[in-house]
C-alpha cells in the first residue's frame, strides 16, 4: 500500500507510492520509492544497476515548477520495485509525481494510502491521458485499491469498473487541491453498458431456416454449452455468418470481470469504449489477415478481440498456412504469448473457433450429387490440417435447398445451455475448470471421472483400431460429458458417447 515516513537520518523522508504497470495483457503492481534528503534542488530517477533515468525526472522536474508550485530544498531520488518495471511507462508519471510531491510536503501522506495513481505528466503540468485505462484501473481494484486518480479524458473507461471510485484530474494543481482538501472533481456522466447482441432477438427462432440445416441447431447447443471448437463444411453460398451470430446468440452475458478485461482489450486495440461490452464479441477477420493481426503486437489481435466470444473463419483453407498455424497456440493454451528484445508479451485469448470450409477447393456448391476428385478433397483437408485436430464437432451441411422451419426459441435453448453450464462449473471448479472443453485428459481419466467402461466400449473399438486418435478420444469424452450435462443427467451413458462420437466425427460409428 502507498504509505510515506520520516527515516532515522535526520531530514530525510522516504515514502512509496502504488501503480500498476500494463504489457500487453498482463498488469503487474510497481512501487514508486521516494527518498528526500535536505541540502540541495535535485531530482534523479534511478534505474536498473544505478544508472540514471533524465527523461523522467526532468519531465516530472518541469511539471512541477510550471504548476507554480515551490521546489524546497530537497535532493530527491526516485527508484522502482521491483527492478524489472523499467523502462517506465507514461502511465506511472503521476505516481511519480505525486510520491515527489508528497516528500516535498505539497500532498500529505494520507493522500497516499488504499489510492493508485495513473497518468503522463506534461512539462505543463497538465495531466495527459494513458493507453490501457480499463486494464490498469481493474488490476488495481483486483489489488485491494480503493480509489484511483486517473487523467480526466480516461474517467469515463476508469468508471466502467464496478466499485472503483474514480478521481480525475486534468492538471497537477486539480490534484494537489484533491489531496490537501478532499474536493473531488467533476465526473463525466456513464452511459449505460453496450449489447453487443441485439436483446430483442432473444425472442427469435433458434433456426428459422431450412431443413438441411437441423444438424447445425444441434452442434451449435453442444458447442455453446461446453464451450467446443467448431468445424463447419458448406456450399460457397452457404450464410456462415449466421452460424456464429447463432453461436453468440446462445452464449451468457460476460460477468462483471469478463466484461472489464473484453472491453480493456478492446480498447488497448484502438477501439472507442465508452461503455462495458456485456454481450461475448464475434470476430470474422479475411482470407488475407497477416499473421500479426490475427496473434497481435504491441496490441492484442484478432485473436484476443474474440475473447470470450466468437471468433469465425469463413472459408479456412484459403488462411495462409501460418496463420493457422498460429492459432495452435491460443486454441491450446487460450493465450497468445510473443517474444520480443525486453520478453514477452502476452495476451488473453480464450476463445470459441468456428471454422467453415468448401467440401473441396473444386467445388461451387454442396449437393448429395456433388462428386470431387480425391487430390482435390485431400488438398482442401491438408490446408485445414493445422487446426483441424483443434475442432471437437464437425457438421457437414449436404444440401442448400428445401423449405424453412421454425426451430426453438432461443430463450429455451439458451436456457438449457445456461443450465449445462452451470452443471459443468460445479463438476470440474475445484479442479480449476469451468467448462467441459477445458478439462485435461488427467483429470477425465480420474476414478471420480472416469466414464464407465460399459458406456465406451465403442470408442475404445475405435481407438484400438487406430480409427480415433488418442487427441480425438479425449475430445470425444468431454462432448459426451456436455451432451449428458444437457439432458441433465449426471455421468455420460453409452448413447451419449455415442451421440459425441457422431458429432465429433460423422463418419465413424461405436456398434
Amino acid at each position: 500500500m502507498s504509505q510515506g515516513s520520516t527515516g532515522g537520518v535526520a531530514g530525510m523522508t522516504a515514502l512509496s507510492v502504488a501503480t500498476v504497470t500494463a504489457d500487453g495483457g498482463q498488469c503487474r503492481e510497481a512501487i514508486v520509492q521516494v527518498s528526500a534528503l535536505t541540502g540541495g534542488r535535485s531530482l534523479v530517477a534511478v534505474g536498473p544497476e544505478g544508472a540514471s533515468r533524465p527523461e523522467l525526472s526532468d519531465r516530472v522536474y518541469a511539471g512541477i515548477r510550471n504548476t507554480g508550485l515551490t521546489w524546497p530544498d530537497r535532493n530527491i531520488v526516485i527508484s522502482f520495485a521491483p527492478a524489472g518495471t523499467w523502462p517506465v511507462p507514461p502511465s506511472a508519471d503521476l505516481a511519480v509525481t505525486v510520491g515527489v510531491l508528497a516528500a516535498m510536503g505539497h500532498v500529505p501522506f494520507t493522500a497516499l494510502s488504499e489510492t493508485m495513481f495513473f497518468g503522463e505528466v506534461g512539462l505543463d503540468g497538465a495531466v495527459r491521458p494513458v493507453r490501457d485505462t480499463l486494464a490498469l484501473v481493474a488490476a488495481a481494484a483486483d489489488l485491494g485499491y480503493d480509489t484511483v486518480v486517473v487523467p480526466a479524458a480516461n474517467a469515463r473507461q476508469a468508471m466502467l469498473v464496478p466499485g472503483a471510485h474514480v478521481i480525475a484530474v486534468n492538471s497537477l494543481r486539480e490534484l494537489v487541491t484533491w489531496a490537501t482538501t478532499g474536493t473531488e472533481p467533476p465526473l463525466p456522466a456513464l452511459p449505460g453498458d453496450i449489447a453487443t447482441a441485439d436483446k430483442g432477438s432473444a425472442e427469435a427462432d433458434l433456426m428459422h431456416l431450412p431443413a438441411w440445416m437441423t444438424p447445425a441447431a444441434f452442434a451449435l447447443e453442444v458447442a455453446a454449452a461446453g464451450r467446443h471448437h467448431l468445424g463447419v463444411s458448406a456450399a460457397p453460398e452457404f450464410p456462415v455468418a449466421l452460424i456464429g451470430e447463432q453461436l453468440r446468440s446462445l452464449l451468457p452475458d460476460l460477468d462483471d470481470r469478463q466484461a472489464v478485461q473484453v472491453s480493456g482489450l478492446h480498447a488497448a486495440a484502438g477501439y472507442p469504449v465508452d461503455a462495458l461490452i456485456r454481450r461475448p464479441p464475434l470476430m470474422v477477420p479475411g482470407i488475407t489477415i497477416s499473421v500479426s493481426s490475427m496473434i497481435g503486437g504491441r496490441r492484442p489481435g484478432v485473436v484476443s478481440l474474440a475473447h470470450r466470444g466468437v471468433l469465425l473463419l469463413r472459408d479456412a483453407a484459403d488462411f495462409a498456412p501460418e496463420v493457422l498455424h498460429a492459432l495452435r497456440q491460443p486454441l491450446d493454451r487460450r493465450i497468445v504469448q510473443l517474444a520480443h528484445a525486453r520478453g514477452t508479451t502476452t495476451f488473453p485469448a480464450d476463445i470459441q473457433l468456428i471454422a467453415t470450409s468448401r467440401p473441396c477447393l473444386c467445388s461451387t456448391g454442396h449437393s448429395a450429387s456433388h462428386e470431387c476428385s480425391p487430390p482435390a478433397g485431400r488438398s482442401s483437408r491438408s490446408q485445414l490440417r493445422a487446426i483441424s485436430d483443434r475442432l471437437d464437432i464437425a457438421v457437414t451441411i449436404a444440401a442448400t435447398s428445401g423449405a424453412a422451419t421454425a426451430g426453438e426459441p432461443i430463450a429455451t435453448v439458451a436456457a438449457r445451455v445456461a443450465a449445462a453450464r452451470t452443471a459443468a462449473a460445479a463438476r470440474w471448479t475445484q479442479k480449476g475448470f469451468s467448462a467441459n472443453a477445458e478439462v485435461t485428459k488427467d483429470v477425465l481419466w480420474r476414478p471420480t471421472f472416469r466414464i464407465p467402461a460399459s458406456a465406451t466400449e465403442g470408442l475404445r473399438r475405435l481407438l484400438d483400431a487406430g480409427q480415433m486418435s488418442a487427441r480425438a478420444y479425449g475430445r470425444v469424452l468431454r462432448l459426451a460429458w456436455t451432451v449428458s450435462d444437457l439432458r441433465g443427467a449426471g455421468r455420460p451413458d453409452r448413447d451419449a458417447v455415442d451421440t459425441a462420437v457422431e458429432l465429433h466425427h460423422p463418419q465413424r460409428h461405436t456398434s
